[in-house]
């Protein structure tokens, strides 16, 4: 019997735009009830909700910076007390610092475990 997702509480990181909000919005075509997080675009992420609750299950929006423990706390928190659980993390959250391919070595590694 495959696995359903009717009913499922999903909290995605970084979900109000780009792959965050398609993760968003294939779950709930599967029928899961959602929780966008965002941390400055308050805008796309009311887009994203609305989408998402067209779909007939619970939407709700949270900022938050992934990158600080004590955001992630308060942000899984709400996300049960809104949904009434939480059975899957989606951590889409990320960064990017474009630059030349030689130069790699010279990214931030603190700045990457931060957020993953």
């Amino acid at each position: 019997m495959p696995y359903s997702l009717k009913g499922r509480r999903v909290l995605v990181t970084a979900g109000s735009r780009g792959l965050g909000a398609l993760i968003c919005e294939k779950f709930a075509d599967e029928g899961a009830h959602i929780m966008v997080n965002y941390v400055s675009r308050e805008d796309k992420a009311r887009e994203v909700v609305a989408r998402v609750a067209e779909r007939g299950v619970q939407a709700f929006m949270i900022q938050g910076d992934a990158a600080k423990p004590e955001d992630n706390a308060r942000i899984v928190k709400e996300t049960v007390d809104r949904l009434g659980g939480l059975d899957i993390i989606v951590a889409n959250a990320g960064w990017t610092r474009f630059s030349d391919f030689s130069d790699l070595n010279a990214l931030p590694l603190e700045d990457w475990n931060k957020v993953n």
